[in-house]
């Protein structure tokens, strides 16, 4: 009863919070220039990571929700889902006429498959002899490796993408379309991975937004990736949560590191890790939920050059006050 309350009042435009999602994906929002921050933008990649968790037939709603509020930049979708065993991937890709955003879906606490996913910390680095198209994995967490190479392998990721250019822009030159990556928590890993064979297969990658992303790519991968695409990566961070920091297995982010401090200001600064405190355990699940990020990120305060005031000349570490020595991810 309670769900054909909520598909009627999001029908009927009634839904506080989906007015909302509507103005944060307004096509006109998107920035699609991803050489610096931009606070419209992360709320737009926030929010389709937050859309890749739903069933189809809520986002079908949005999708026409979407057209109809912005019929000058109508957008199509895909959701690809890959439910095997005890694991569970999910991709959305999300088109206009202009570009594309491919969201993979985060962990969801109360799905243990995806916490068992999360939990293999192992790294792993391709054989020789791999597949061709899949050899381009980066080395890294054996568990979201593996559930990147079902949603290739499996699902045809890479087609599906190319497909829906088609169909989202006919005249559109695959090879040239840009194609920008989101995620939240185990999405996030997967958008990691996913940075390379998109570019193997010679698709367009313009830059990515990643919410509490953990660790994924080992430290041997990292110094080439952030060389490559680290200037178009955003890795965004609240404040202390642990799942960024979890199973420091020599892997490590590549992006541009931001962290939104306990006073709910976002700022730039060097990536590090302090421990918490006994009662900080206890916010864990608040730190690390989307919903958390998107409110915050919301803040006047948060726009990019207020953030980026607040962070010059204060140091590396402008939000955490580190005491000791920085431990650093990768030697």
């Amino acid at each position: 009863m309670k769900k054909l309350l909520f598909l009627c009042l999001v029908v009927a435009g009634l839904y506080p919070a989906q007015d909302i999602l509507l103005s944060d994906i307004n096509p006109s929002n998107f920035n699609q220039d991803f050489s610096e921050y931009n606070q419209e933008t992360a709320l737009f990649c926030a929010q389709i990571s937050e859309v890749s968790y739903w069933d189809e037939r809520n986002i079908e709603i949005l999708k026409q929700q979407v057209n109809q509020t912005y019929p000058e930049s109508p957008v199509s979708y895909q959701l690809i889902d890959d439910s095997y065993g005890i694991h569970h991937n999910q991709a959305l890709l999300w088109a206009n006429k202009n570009f594309m955003i491919v969201a993979f879906r985060g962990t969801e606490p109360s799905i243990l498959k995806d916490w068992l996913t999360d939990s293999k910390y192992w790294n792993y680095q391709n054989a020789d002899g791999y597949d061709e198209e899949l050899s381009y994995i980066p080395a890294g967490h054996g568990g979201f490796r593996k559930s990147l190479i079902r949603l290739m392998k499996e699902k045809n990721l890479v087609e599906e993408i190319k497909k829906k250019i088609n169909e989202a822009n006919p005249q559109a030159d695959i090879k040239t379309f840009p194609i920008y990556l989101t995620g939240h928590s185990l999405g996030a890993a997967l958008s990691q991975l996913f940075i390379v064979p998109l570019q193997y297969n010679q698709l367009n990658f313009k830059g990515a937004y990643h919410f509490a992303p953990p660790l994924a790519v080992t430290c041997k991968m990292n110094t080439e990736l952030r060389e490559k695409y680290g200037s178009v990566i955003y890795d965004i961070v609240n404040y202390k949560d642990y799942v960024p920091r979890a199973g420091r297995n020599g892997t490590a982010h590549f992006g541009k590191f931001y962290r939104i401090c306990n006073d709910g200001l976002v700022y730039k600064e060097q990536e590090a890790y302090v421990k918490f405190s006994l009662s900080e355990y206890f916010n864990e699940f608040k730190l690390h939920a989307l919903k958390s990020h998107i409110d915050l990120l919301r803040k006047k305060e948060n726009i990019t050059t207020l953030i980026n005031q607040r962070s010059e000349g204060k140091g590396h570490f402008p939000c955490m006050e580190l005491k000791g020595k920085v431990r650093k991810l990768c030697p």
